[in-house]
């Protein structure tokens, strides 16, 4: 399996702007930054980041999630979800670290898992 670089998965490539509505799903190797509305699923490889205006009703995938908007439905990350102070995540949340910034707010079920780089698996630790 070949893996990405980093330098592609820092890439953005995806923005919804304010004032735009996506619906339908997003898939993509890069990361994806929301500004205004998605009404879908959102599967990306790099990062994404829920900007103060961004709102999004979808089951979110990605490597990071930054989230200063509204999220609406569960996230997986393979790494930290980040919830700003301003920032509402309605849903579960499944991720390697979690951050809430004070004043952020958090409404649903959270785990905390160790994850490998080939995938969203759980590293076993052999008892000594």
């Amino acid at each position: 399996m070949k893996m990405k670089s980093n330098k592609q998965l820092d890439i953005l490539d995806t923005v919804v702007g304010a004032g735009s509505t996506f619906e339908g799903t997003i898939k993509t190797e890069g990361s994806v930054r929301v500004e205004g509305k998605v009404l879908g699923d959102i599967t990306c490889s790099g990062d994404l980041t829920v900007g103060a205006s961004g709102n999004i009703e979808a089951n979110i995938d990605a490597r990071n999630i930054t989230i200063a908007g509204t999220i609406s439905g569960n996230v997986r990350a393979s790494g930290i979800v980040h919830i700003e102070k301003k920032g509402h995540l309605l849903g579960n949340a499944h991720m390697k670290a979690f951050i809430i910034d004070e004043g952020g707010i958090f409404e649903g079920e959270s785990k905390m898992d160790d994850f490998n780089i080939e995938g969203n698996k759980k590293l076993e630790i052999a008892a000594e």
